[in-house]
């Protein structure tokens, strides 16, 4: 009886964090595909100042990562992405009720204060068992793509219907929903050692940044997440440069997401199990260089680009599964949540900087200058991994 009311808390755990996941990322993304132009409505806007209100919801996540992560350690995990929540749903009020770009800016700003992602993950990974650690991984990972999707697809609707501002007010209906979820659905861990001030604090948090096993986990997120955005930035181009091309963007996206998560779902819980997460490092590494210079080989054939998409979000799939777990499993019991939040760091901080370096080669050569540019950084993720597996 115990063992059947400890699996319905644990899913409980799952559904929970899967909706504040897919209804928040909802609300991240949905602006992402139209603000480049109808930012341009708004009072005093710039083509400057809309790239400044889309960054800088990045760089307060990165820079609130940590003091969410180190809070949720010390005074629960539910308080602090209900806080968070909050400034999410206060940012986007203030987006909605704006006319003005720098309305937008500090809106979104304290959307991006809301930096729950790491401490959502930590309450996750720690509520779980291990029996069921990959499969709910794996369902926040479908969850995220879903989302991502269908705010890509939804975005133009939404706005050509109803205009800019209701992207807003839809995030704000979300916050809402959220937070009740969390209120409501999400247990609060029994085994929670929040609020136990530890002596030698900074000393403590200083051992979790100089983790040599922890520094392996952020940089092999740092170089996905890299990737995923050269990815995002050179393959719809690619894509349209075809004749005959009719297929949305979006289909292919979603079908290959879709695809990969059901996959590696089992691949995942086997890796696990048989402690082998260093081979399959490696192993899908060299998958990648592999499948991209069959892509550069026959860059004019559809199928290969297509099939070296699905390899990728394979491989993006897996490791989105396995290196939070590997993470929680390597951080100090009383600070997983401080890890946790270096790793989305690393996260953000390689989607920041690829998409910069995607712009800029796609700005001046082709989307093929960008899949060549990718498999140097392959090469070095690979070797990165090999120096390191030797240390």
């Amino acid at each position: 009886m115990n063992k059947f009311y400890n699996e319905i808390r644990e899913w409980k755990v799952v559904l929970g964090i899967c909706i504040v996941f897919s209804l928040r990322i909802f609300g991240m993304f949905i602006i992402l595909p139209v603000f480049g132009m109808y930012g341009m409505y708004f009072h005093s806007s710039t083509t400057f100042l809309i790239g400044v209100a889309l960054g800088v919801y990045n760089f307060f996540q990165a820079l609130f990562q940590i003091p969410y992560g180190w809070l949720s350690d010390k005074f629960g995990r539910k308080y602090i992405i209900i806080l968070g929540l909050l400034f999410f749903l206060i940012g986007s009020f203030i987006c909605f009720n704006s006319s003005s770009i720098w309305g937008i800016i500090l809106g979104r700003s304290l959307q991006g204060s809301g930096a729950i992602s790491s401490v959502c993950m930590t309450l996750l990974s720690e509520t779980i068992s291990k029996r069921n650690r990959s499969q709910a991984m794996g369902f926040l990972g479908i969850s995220f793509g879903i989302s991502f999707i269908c705010a890509m697809v939804m975005s133009p609707i939404l706005v050509r219907s109803f205009g800019i501002h209701s992207l807003f007010f839809i995030s704000f209906i979300f916050s809402i929903i959220c937070i009740f979820v969390v209120f409501c659905v999400i247990p609060t861990p029994m085994s929670s050692k929040n609020g136990v001030f530890i002596d030698n604090e900074y000393k403590n948090i200083l051992n979790v940044f100089n983790s040599f096993t922890l520094l392996k986990f952020n940089l092999n997120i740092f170089f996905l997440h890299l990737l995923l955005m050269l990815h995002f930035i050179a393959i719809p181009v690619q894509l349209y440069s075809y004749k005959n091309f009719f297929v949305p963007c979006w289909i292919i996206y979603f079908t290959t997401i879709l695809i990969s998560f059901f996959i590696v779902l089992p691949i995942s819980s086997y890796i696990e199990r048989k402690k082998c997460d260093k081979f399959a490092i490696m192993l899908s590494i060299t998958l990648l260089i592999v499948s991209n210079i069959f892509c550069l080989l026959f860059i004019k054939n559809f199928f290969f680009l297509v099939l070296w998409l699905q390899i990728f979000f394979l491989v993006f799939s897996l490791f989105e599964i396995m290196l939070p777990i590997l993470v929680s499993n390597n951080s100090p019991v009383n600070y997983k949540g401080t890890a946790m939040a270096i790793y989305s760091i690393s996260q953000f901080l390689g989607s920041f900087i690829g998409s910069i370096l995607g712009g800029l080669i796609l700005n001046y050569n082709s989307s093929v200058v960008v899949f060549s540019f990718e498999l140097i950084i392959f090469f070095i993720w690979l070797l990165m991994n090999i120096r390191c597996h030797k240390v």
